[in-house]
This record gives C-alpha cells, structure tokens and sequence, in this order.
C-alpha cells in the first residue's frame, strides 16, 4: 500500500480517536512538537534503519517524548507507529491528521508568502480579511521569500490568489508588449 494511504489510514484512526476523547486540536499540536524533532534528517533515517529492532526505538522515542511533553494517546499511537514499522511515515501521516482536522473543524489553511514575515497585527487582519471571503475559521500559515518584491501570495486549497508585485510587473508587461 502506498504510503499517502497508509498515512491516511493512521491520521484517520488517530483523529477518530481524538474526536470520541474530544481533544483532537491537541493532538494535531503534539503531532507538531513531534514531527519538529523528527526534522532532523539523521532522526528520521535511525528510526527507518532495520538494525535497530523496535524495543530499541521505542526506548529512544520515549526519551524525545519527554522533551516535548506528550498525552499517553499520541505517546501509545508513535509507539504503534514503532511497532508496526510505520514511523518513517510520521512527516506524511501528521499532514494528512491535519487536513482530515480542518476538515472536521470546518477550517482552511491558507498559505501566505510574503518577502518578510508579517506581524501579528497584519497576520490578524488578512485572517479576518480571509475568513470573511472564505465563510469559514481560517489558519495562516507564513513563508517568506525575499525574491517577492512586495505583496503576497496566498494559497487555500487548490486557488491561488496572486498579489505579489512581480506578477503585477509581468501583467503590465505583457499589457505593454501587446500595445494595450
């Protein structure tokens, strides 16, 4: 099975879970902490490698859970993920718990990049701007990218809502070279 599905498989029991105990926004925040210590790429690829059997593992993941102080739900589901040989899916299966959360919480995520970080302020402002478009809770997620000369660029779903300055020079552009 391929692994997008398998992840799915896991995000969905995992949130099912979450939503009969009622806490599967916390859970999604504890998958976060868990997939940020897991972006190491050294991490990832000694939970991966067949020469540590699963008890040694799991020994290593219960010493990073104490780091990032998680529920015994989301500490007994990564040790399945250890026991079933799955972990190496995490960085997927946190994606896909998220998308199948928003879904549940009638929420988007919209995408912002922008060439530098926005303020809290501003941040407040576009997510009430958006939500009010949107009809719906409304998560912004930032991503910079200094070679946008101005302006944004925000994703939600599958539109894109382009107002970067860049792509307004080349529509002027291409106004100009058509002799509009």
């Amino acid at each position: 099975m391929r692994a997008v599905a398998v992840s799915q498989r896991y995000a969905q029991a995992l949130l099912d879970i979450g939503v009969e105990r009622g806490n599967f926004e916390q859970l999604g925040r504890e998958l976060d902490r868990v997939a940020g210590l897991f972006k190491a790429p050294d991490l990832l690829e000694l939970f991966r490698n067949p020469k540590f059997d699963a008890e040694a593992r799991k020994r290593v993941l219960g010493e990073l859970l104490l780091r990032v102080m998680v529920s015994p739900i989301c500490r007994n589901f990564l040790f399945l993920l250890v026991d079933r040989n799955r972990i190496g899916i995490l960085p997927e299966m946190v994606v896909a718990y998220h998308a199948l959360a928003d879904i549940r919480a009638a929420r988007v995520r919209a995408r912002v990049t922008v060439p530098r970080l926005l303020s809290e302020p501003d941040v407040a402002r576009l997510r009430t701007v958006l939500q009010k478009a949107t009809g719906r809770e409304v998560v912004v997620e930032q991503q910079e990218d200094p070679a946008l000369i101005g302006g944004m660029i925000t994703r939600i779903g599958d539109r894109i809502y382009d107002g970067s300055i860049r792509s307004q020079l080349a529509r002027l552009r291409t106004e100009l070279k058509a002799g509009r």
